[in-house]
């Protein structure tokens, strides 16, 4: 799987960069957290340059009433994609997922939503946890395997948990009004998102299969390759402007961020 070793050492820097905002009970942003996620996707494809990996933005208005924030479409050796839909939640520094709570005013929560989501449209939900060393850190090692091994604790710093075990810990576990902690997925619900980066061939399948031409990309632009050289702005360097069609609707159940995945080894 193309940027395997990349995905791998960027989950280790960002629990490395987590818990340095720990260590001073500081707080950090989901959204920037997904943002310097799709910045290192961008430039590991710069930098490698196979076009393997397509990076597509619709307005930050347009959010998906399913919950996911990331589209995730991983190409497994069939050829196919997977879809894995993602939401993400940051820690805190006392290990909580303050986001991750029951709403008493929602019809449904979002946890549920994403399961419906699976059986409406035919993915795979994760929920997406960007993790450090917090100042409550629990005992122990990560114990799930994947195709690689056992991942280190520090390849937790983009972990990924099912969401049918979040809403089973949360509906069946906690209480409406307790917090979830990093405590209640570690060590025996959560894996490194190297899992999906690296093990395509073993990975849980999306409930339906997807051709390329099925991912709807429409109503985005492609992030990854904006028409910008990398050259120092100055006066006759101007940074490309690139509008996003905030009138366009995003068709049901698509998130406002879609990443696509090829290996670049597809079977006939």
């Amino acid at each position: 799987m193309p940027y395997c070793n990349d995905v791998r050492r960027y989950s280790r820097s960002q629990y490395r960069l987590l818990t340095r905002y720990f260590n001073f009970r500081l707080s950090v942003s989901e959204l920037g957290r997904t943002d310097r996620f799709l910045l290192f996707l961008a430039e590991c494809e710069h930098r490698h340059g196979l076009g393997l990996v397509q990076i597509f933005k619709a307005s930050p208005r347009r959010e998906s009433i399913w919950g996911n924030d990331i589209d995730l479409f991983i190409q497994n050796p069939l050829g196919t994609f997977d879809w894995y839909i993602l939401q993400a939640k940051v820690m805190s520094f006392n290990g909580a997922y303050r986001d991750l709570k029951v709403r008493p005013d929602a019809a449904r929560q979002q946890w549920d939503r994403l399961l419906d989501h699976e059986q409406s449209f035919g993915s795979k939900a994760f929920y997406l946890l960007y993790n450090g060393r917090s100042q409550r850190p629990p005992v122990g090692r990560a114990v799930r395997a994947d195709c690689m091994g056992v991942p280190s604790t520090s390849e937790l710093g983009l972990g990924i948990v099912e969401a049918n075990v979040v809403a089973a810990i949360r509906t069946n576990v906690l209480t409406p009004w307790q917090m979830f902690y990093f405590h209640h997925v570690f060590p025996d619900h959560i894996d490194s998102i190297r899992k999906l980066f690296c093990c395509s061939p073993i990975n849980p399948r999306s409930r339906r299969q997807f051709r390329r031409e099925e991912i709807d990309i429409d109503g985005y632009i492609n992030a990854a390759f904006l028409p910008f050289d990398g050259r120092e702005l100055s006066d006759d360097v101007k940074e490309p402007e690139v509008d996003i069609d905030d009138t366009v609707e995003l068709k049901e159940g698509q998130a406002p961020l879609r990443i696509i995945v090829m290996t670049g080894e597809e079977r006939g």
